[in-house]
């Protein structure tokens, strides 16, 4: 029965996303909306996540009925924006389509046996993320008592909300406290990015390309060990990931929706942990490089990201909720930052070797790098520009975290750096089968998207 409430919970997530893809501008007719279905999971589960969070500020909690509000809400407006468009038209899929879903199903399968059973061990995972879901789930809202209790500093109470609500919906759709199942929520991250993924790269890049490359993600070892561990760095990565990808799609062809998608990721990626901060703002340094005749769209993108954070700042401020781990301020210390200088090229090269660990994450950064320099050398560079910046100012940034810390260097660079790099590969690794198609093509296919869009 607990599996059934979980997967009931998430199933109306689901639903939530399916109604808000016409709002999104994804799906402008009925065909539409069946072709790009893949990427309603992560849309659903990402505003429901947001929605939650900013609830449980102000005492309301999300259960049952308040997924039944959200998806009955965003299933009338859909109805409503999509009445008298084109049907949709039987299709058979592709053998390559066919063999990718199957391996991915047989993948998630032989998963979840792990991921069903799975005790609640590691340290964040009980100390973090699982205490402050289980007190939304007890209290129903974001108890200062917890989540600004002197008692509780110690679970990092900066971070934000987005992944202690979702736990809490799921606790309150199980009945219980129960933090065994509680792991297949970190594999439905993984399910509801790769069909994210698919959906918004299958028209623009071939099916054998883009299957191989989230099959290749999506076994890496590090995918499953994090999410195993019921941490936030991978669900932050994955999601983050469909926004550099959306993202990536909307500097090449100039539709509207990827970019929305993109913008309802990043403020996803935001409110999951504050590492979410560093590399939206990376992506956006990133943007205004490649595509800055388009700043008004990037303004209003950014705005919007800011503005689903504010409340959060709002509640840490009033609160008076810091950062236990560093200050920013600090960057301008010179005296901490004299004695600390040596800090930064260690931490450089060990994030940049935790990157390259095929233990970790296969042969994904070295085939992305690879490609990434194939197309600057022979064009077209734009969104090879792009990765390599965002990328770069991310690797930079997370290194001087290091250096500005006050915690021993050695110390929290171990026992960190397999995590902190995960927003950096899986975006990397989302973003490479673009690169790759539009290098290949010599951009003839993403004409013709921006043709057909136009």
């Amino acid at each position: 029965m607990r599996a059934t409430g979980l997967l009931g919970a998430n199933l109306l997530m689901l639903v939530v996303g399916l109604g808000v893809l016409p709002l999104l501008g994804v799906a402008r007719s009925w065909r539409e909306l069946v072709s790009r279905s893949g990427l309603a999971y992560l849309c659903g589960l990402v505003l429901v996540g947001i929605v939650s969070a900013h609830l449980a500020l102000v005492h309301v909690a999300v259960g049952w009925i308040g997924l039944a509000v959200l998806a009955a809400c965003a299933v009338a407006a859909a109805v409503w924006r999509l009445r008298g468009t084109a049907r949709p038209v039987p299709k058979r899929p592709g053998w390559v389509d066919v063999a990718g879903t199957a391996a991915f199903v047989a993948l998630v399968v032989e998963y979840a046996r792990a991921f069903r059973v799975a005790p609640l061990n590691r340290y964040d995972a009980w100390a973090i993320w699982a205490l402050k879901g289980h007190a939304l789930y007890s209290f129903g809202w974001a108890d200062p008592v917890v989540f600004a209790g002197a008692s509780y500093r110690f679970a990092n109470l900066d971070y934000p909300l987005l992944l202690p609500s979702l736990e809490a919906i799921d606790f309150r759709a199980m009945g219980s406290f129960d933090t065994r199942l509680l792991h297949v929520q970190f594999l439905l991250f993984l399910v509801a990015a790769v069909l994210a993924l698919v959906a918004l790269l299958r028209d623009v890049v071939p099916p054998l390309l883009l299957w191989v490359s989230v099959l290749a993600l999506a076994v890496a070892p590090a995918v499953f060990d994090q999410l195993l561990t019921a941490y936030a760095d991978l669900p932050l990565a994955l999601v983050f990931g469909v926004g550099v990808a959306a993202v990536g799609r909307w500097t090449s062809t100039n539709e509207r929706w990827a970019l929305a998608v993109a913008t309802l990721c990043f403020g996803g990626a935001l409110l999951t942990k504050n590492e979410g901060s560093l590399v939206v703002l990376a992506v956006f340094l990133g943007l205004l490089l490649v595509a800055r005749r388009r700043w008004r769209a990037l303004a209003a993108a950014a705005a919007v990201d800011v503005a689903l954070v504010v409340p959060w700042r709002i509640y840490t401020s009033v609160q008076h909720i810091h950062d236990i781990n560093y200050s920013l301020l600090d960057s301008f210390d010179y005296g901490h930052i004299h004695g600390r200088a040596g800090v930064g090229p260690i931490a450089f090269r060990t994030l940049g070797g935790q990157m390259l660990d095929p233990g970790q994450w296969g042969l994904l950064v070295p085939i992305s790098a690879t490609i990434v320099i194939v197309a600057l050398a022979t064009g077209p560079r734009k969104l090879a520009l792009f990765a390599l910046v965002w990328t770069l100012v991310s690797w930079l940034g997370l290194s001087w975290i290091y250096v500005i810390s006050h915690y021993e260097y050695s110390y929290y660079l171990d026992s960190t750096k397999e995590r902190v790099v995960a927003s950096i590969v899986v975006g990397l690794a989302a973003l490479t089968p673009l690169i790759a198609a539009e290098a290949w093509t010599g951009a003839r296919g993403i004409r013709r998207v921006r043709a057909a869009g136009d």
